[in-house]
């Protein structure tokens, strides 16, 4: 078996939701589970990022989703595109699609199906400008490459980013390996400032005003940035297993 990583850019204009991330740099999605067959895609992804953004993440895919003249990165017409949010807070949305695709050219998902058949393995991620596919395949993919890079819609280009052994599919992707730019900086600007001094030298309402972000924005930042240290912490002081039972995304901070 053999990892291949497929990354698809996305110009802005070219995608109204992929246009939401590449707006947002703070929103970030990853699937949990996705299954495909040779006409249809489904499957649950969770989307973390700033209460505003998210809301405003929810009216774009309610939009789209109802479209009937969506197509998919490929132009093929949506035929069926139906979804549930499964579970909903300030931070995150975890969402139950399932996309069916009509005559011409398929998605990622629905050309893999195709050539690959039962066994196919999927995983995906998307961030900015772009929308990252990491299947394991057990056969040659030029074929597959070949017939999503021809077809790709205008604004829309491919790369591979990696084609060999499996280690970064099998490995557990749950945890952050490191702190985003904005994330590091929202940490630094809250030292600086005496959040964590006692008592509290400045509020997150204050700091969001001084670095120019929302304070929304800001406490979603510190909130990410906090989980990550405490699952260094744990795994670098503690006799505890992080891996298995810690999923700093899943955390629920307190207000």
């Amino acid at each position: 078996m053999r990892e291949v990583v497929f990354t698809v850019e996305y110009e802005n204009g070219a995608d109204e939701v992929m246009d939401h991330f590449i707006e947002h740099p703070d929103l970030y999605a990853r699937s949990m589970e996705i299954t495909a067959t040779s006409d249809s895609v489904w499957g649950i992804e969770k989307v973390v990022g700033p209460t505003d953004v998210l809301e405003e993440f929810d009216d774009r895919l309610e939009r789209v989703a109802s479209d009937p003249n969506a197509s998919g990165m490929c132009g093929a017409p949506i035929t069926e595109w139906n979804y549930d949010v499964l579970s909903s807070n300030e931070e995150s949305r975890k969402i139950y699609s399932l996309r069916r695709e009509g005559d011409g050219p398929r998605s990622i998902p629905l050309v893999a199906a195709k050539h690959v058949g039962e066994g196919l393995m999927m995983r995906t991620e998307r961030r900015g400008d772009q929308f990252r596919w990491t299947l394991l395949v057990d056969e040659t993919v030029a074929a597959m490459h070949d017939e999503i890079r021809e077809n790709l819609r205008d604004g829309l280009s491919l790369t591979v980013e990696r084609l060999g052994t499996p280690p970064c599919l099998l490995e557990d992707g749950r945890v952050q390996q490191s702190l985003t730019p904005e994330q590091k900086a929202a940490l630094e600007a809250a030292i600086e400032r005496g959040y964590y001094e006692v008592p509290r030298q400045r509020s997150v309402t204050e700091i969001a005003a001084d670095v120019g972000v929302s304070s929304s924005t800001f406490q979603y930042r510190l909130n990410r940035a906090e989980a990550w240290l405490a699952h260094q912490f744990a795994a670098d002081s503690m006799d505890v297993d992080v891996d298995a039972d810690l999923d700093p995304e899943d955390i629920e901070f307190i207000r």
